[in-house]
């Protein structure tokens, strides 16, 4: 069995929800139970992400099965580092093979910002039909499944510039996992200088595709002792983790070169490792920003990437050591990243495209050189 991440593309004026693929359960003989959670990973610039959820459903050969009603609001950010929030517990369902399940959303969403501002946050029509999720598990007779969803938060805030305010619209992201074949990486972070934990670090597991490219797989964030913990990692894939530590809060930022581990195979038999590492703080400290052409559409979305060639014990390999999405004007749509230690770098955005037959296309930019100076911000416009 495999893990199944299947990210979701919706735009915030879209008409209806955007599925890819879909399917019900084949018969079985019997039923098993299922308990569902949700988790979220760390994004910067929010206290809180509240997201009202009414119901978790699971779609079988009759239609769809509701699992649990939550009928709540959630902030997501309360769910990292270990926490989760059960949103279904000891559901029946019928013996069988799944593969689509469904969030149902209510109304009240809200974003607060860092200022303390509260926003609402857009949700499209659509979405009364439901966030839908493509899965790939069996329920065996007798048995309970334990299914985690993971709702993205990082990629699924798009700004979407009216006047001189800002509006939030939600574009879901969300994963969901097995955790039976799922491994995890964990770890301290630390300065290399003074041995002191770095707190509030971000921390990525990436794996790298057949062309090389580096592929983000889960994020998290260091806790108060510098410690961190990747799971819900499938089974039968190399990651390697990777962080670009920044502490502190503007403008006393202080910001650390970034690292990569070497690759780590996790497999049922090995599904747990450990890397610890000690980074060096870089006072020059400039920044990258730039603009998409074209615009985004109502019915896109882009993501942008800043790439770093780091050497790890096998070789070098070109990692992700930030990623943002992209702020869309009425004119313009621009990216940036601060905090970023001087030296040389590259710049990637990914656009995702919902089509009318129900499917999303990705699209990427070609990558661009950035080099990064003391004191400066580099300008790199990016075209989709």
């Amino acid at each position: 069995m495999l893990r199944w991440r299947t990210a979701l593309l919706l735009a915030a004026t879209l008409g209806g929800m955007l599925i890819l693929g879909c399917g019900g359960s084949s018969s079985g003989s019997g039923t098993g139970t299922m308990n569902v959670h949700l988790v979220d990973g760390p994004i910067s610039g929010y206290q809180e992400i509240n997201v009202n959820i009414q119901t978790v459903e699971i779609a079988g050969n009759g239609g769809w099965i509701t699992l649990g009603t939550p009928r709540k609001t959630l902030n997501l950010l309360s769910l990292v580092g270990g926490v989760d929030e059960t949103l279904a517990a000891g559901a029946t369902l019928p013996a069988g093979h799944y593969g689509q399940m469904r969030l149902i959303l209510g109304a009240g969403n809200t974003v607060k910002l860092a200022d303390g501002t509260v926003h609402d946050l857009t949700v499209p029509s659509g979405l009364q039909t439901g966030i839908k999720l493509i899965v790939n598990f069996d329920v065996a007779a007798g048995t309970t499944k334990d299914v985690w969803i993971d709702f993205d938060a990082a990629h699924s805030i798009q700004v979407v510039q009216a006047g001189m305010s800002g509006q939030y619209h939600l574009r879901p992201t969300v994963w969901a996992c097995d955790k039976l074949v799922t491994g995890s990486i964990h770890g301290t972070l630390t300065d290399a200088a003074t041995s002191a934990a770095l707190p509030g670090v971000l921390v990525y597991a990436e794996t790298l595709d057949g062309s090389g490219n580096a592929v983000l797989a889960r994020s998290t964030v260091t806790d108060a002792a510098g410690a961190y913990t990747l799971d819900l990692l499938p089974v039968g894939a190399t990651y390697f983790v990777v962080s670009q530590p920044v502490t502190g809060a503007a403008p006393t930022f202080k910001a650390y070169d970034a690292k990569a581990s070497d690759g780590f195979a996790l497999t049922a038999m090995a599904p747990v490792f450990s890397y610890s590492a000690a980074f060096t703080a870089n006072a020059a400290l400039g920044g990258v920003a730039g603009g998409l052409t074209p615009v985004a559409t109502s019915s896109q979305s882009d993501r942008v990437n800043l790439l770093q060639s780091l050497t790890t014990p096998s070789g070098s390999h070109t990692f992700i050591v930030q990623t943002t999405m992209a702020t869309v004007g009425t004119a313009a749509e621009t990216y940036g990243f601060t905090a970023v230690p001087a030296g040389a770098y590259s710049v990637q955005a990914l656009r995702f495209t919902a089509n009318a037959d129900g499917t999303t296309t990705q699209s990427a930019s070609t990558v661009q050189t950035a080099t990064v100076a003391s004191g400066a911000t580099v300008t790199v416009n990016l075209g989709l």
